[in-house]
């Protein structure tokens, strides 16, 4: 009932997905890297990256903090990134805090998020064109008449 079958030796504990993807790796609340982060896979990061990460599908929760760039084909964030961030899809959740430039194809950012950047779409970016049409947030006067949130002139910026 309970005999071992074969050489004895246990499979390799590496799940693999259908695309041959490595499985979930996970970066601890307890661990902090100095480095950059590279992975085929999924990354759940609970920690702090001082460095830039690449990977297939980025997950940070509330207390995770990225210093660096993110390259990802899905980016959730609901901690704090201070760097660029580049994905197919891009969430920022309520808690998420962004202090860097956005590419994405699809955004969708919840409200609280912050991002203090600019947001271009992606395949803008690679089309190369000369410059990008960015609404320009106005200062809110304190005049209950006259609040504005977004300024009547949009600025244009070259893209990089």
């Amino acid at each position: 009932m309970f005999s071992r079958k074969g050489n004895g030796t246990a499979p390799a504990a590496r799940p693999r997905s259908k695309n041959g993807a490595s499985g979930l790796s996970l970066i601890g609340a307890e661990m902090t890297i100095g480095g950059d982060v590279a992975s085929d896979g999924a990354l759940h990061i609970d920690g702090r990256i001082d460095g830039h990460v690449r990977c297939t599908n980025l997950c940070q929760s509330e207390s995770g903090v990225i210093t660096g760039n993110i390259v990802a084909d899905e980016a959730r964030i609901a901690g704090l990134v201070e760097g660029t961030v580049s994905a197919r899809t891009v969430l920022i959740e309520a808690a998420g805090r962004v202090a860097g430039d956005v590419a994405y194809d699809t955004i969708s950012i919840a409200a609280g998020a912050q991002v203090e950047g600019r947001l271009a779409r992606r395949s803008a970016l690679a089309e190369g064109v000369d410059d990008l049409l960015v609404a320009t947030p106005a200062r809110l006067k304190r005049e209950a008449a006259e609040t504005t949130l977004f300024s009547a002139q949009p600025t244009r910026i070259a893209a990089d």
